[in-house]
């Protein structure tokens, strides 16, 4: 009888663990899906710039992607200009399945209904739900390539919560707002008390903003990169990497920086291996040989990650990948592109492991002191 209730016990405790993990994974689900929702979504031009750059995977941009979506639907002529851009057919698919519209926005005066206005036309049904915009947002956006006019349907549909001063103006206008945009702001601030000191009996108040967050950060870096302002660009990643040290993106994306900006090698090894560390990866310009003399080749960037390696050429149409258990070799050419510092991957290409195919790469940079650094990389896990 003892033994019976020892049993009867031991079944409920199980059925209690069970209970409690089921609820625990509902928990996170909701947390997970939360999160997701209040990400901002990427815009076209700013995922194009993302694209363009070719600094991180496609396998990596499909996943912010499906964390972030995008605030535009796919049609015939965006997939074209991500195609030209070099996008993956798989990242256009997932484009195309990660649109997150937002609910129609409410009128707030239907005595105009009848007789719309030029702003009653405006396309805001397409602008993502979400609270008011702060200044930085608003910033981070124009930055990113986001045209005045798209940012004006943000403000109309959303609001913003800081009240418009000439300075606030002035770095407005500087990113690539308009006046038009600026009037927007104006009319449609939402719950911001009066800043202006007489007013207020001579007391400097401050409207409280919100602070750009990790995904703000690194797409402003990336913006900044374009445009090759490498100093700018690593302070942004800096920050991004103060505020989530754990995730790989801003540590790849300073490696790139660092490397390409500043030619800092031993700077862009330890933000390289930090990235790697955390399960993202190195990542460096390259030209892949065609003939087995760099007569024709493709231009591209070449991923080292602890699982590999990747090559995506810069039009999307050449990929290579190896996985680290089919590398064999790995080492500087002697002969091959050895006046361009070139180096190669020699992998196995049957399960046997008896027949080998080598691929030729040289850094876009010609220095023979990338390549080492890409050959230890590779080497080190």
């Amino acid at each position: 009888m003892k033994r019976e209730n020892r049993s009867i016990g031991i079944l409920k405790f199980n059925r209690l663990i069970k209970i409690i993990f089921a609820a625990m994974s509902l928990t996170f689900l909701f947390i997970g899906s939360a999160e997701m929702q209040s990400k901002t979504p990427y815009d076209k031009e700013r995922l194009l710039k993302v694209v363009k750059l070719n600094a991180l995977s496609t396998q990596e941009v499909v996943q912010a992607i499906e964390k972030r979506g995008v605030d535009f639907q796919m049609t015939p002529a965006i997939e074209a200009e991500f195609t030209d851009a070099g996008a993956r057919p798989e990242l256009i698919e997932t484009m195309r399945n990660n649109y997150r519209g937002a609910k129609p926005v409410a009128t707030t005066n239907p005595t105009n209904s009848a007789t719309p206005t030029n702003k009653a036309n405006r396309n805001n049904s397409s602008v993502p739900a979400g609270p008011p915009l702060s200044k930085n947002e608003i910033l981070s956006q124009l930055n990113g390539g986001t045209s005045s006019e798209r940012m004006e349907q943000y403000v109309e549909a959303r609001g913003v919560n800081f009240a418009i001063t000439p300075e606030i103006s002035r770095e407005i206008i500087a990113a690539g707002g308009s006046r038009s945009l600026i009037g927007a702001i104006s009319v449609n601030a939402k719950n911001v008390k009066n800043t202006d000191p007489v007013a207020n009996n001579n007391s400097r108040v401050t409207p409280k903003t919100t602070e750009p967050d990790y995904d703000d950060l690194t797409d402003q870096a990336i913006s900044e990169m374009q445009s090759k302002r490498a100093a700018s660009a690593i302070r942004l990643l800096e920050k991004a990497v103060g505020l989530e040290p754990a995730n790989p993106t801003a540590y790849q994306l300073l490696g790139f920086a660092q490397l390409y900006g500043y030619q800092n090698i031993a700077s862009a090894e330890q933000s390289m291996r930090a990235a790697m560390e955390r399960g993202g990866a190195a990542t460096f310009r390259v030209y892949h040989d065609h003939d087995g003399f760099f007569k024709t080749y493709c231009q591209g960037t070449f991923f080292v990650s602890k699982a590999g390696v990747t090559f995506k050429a810069d039009d999307g149409k050449h990929t290579f990948e190896a996985f680290d258990t089919v590398i064999k070799e790995s080492e500087l050419n002697d002969f091959v592109g050895s006046e361009y510092g070139a180096f190669h991957i020699k992998v196995f290409e049957d399960d046997k492991k008896k027949k080998t195919k080598t691929f030729n790469f040289a850094p876009a940079t010609t220095k023979k002191d990338e390549s080492k650094l890409v050959v230890n990389l590779i080497k080190s896990y």
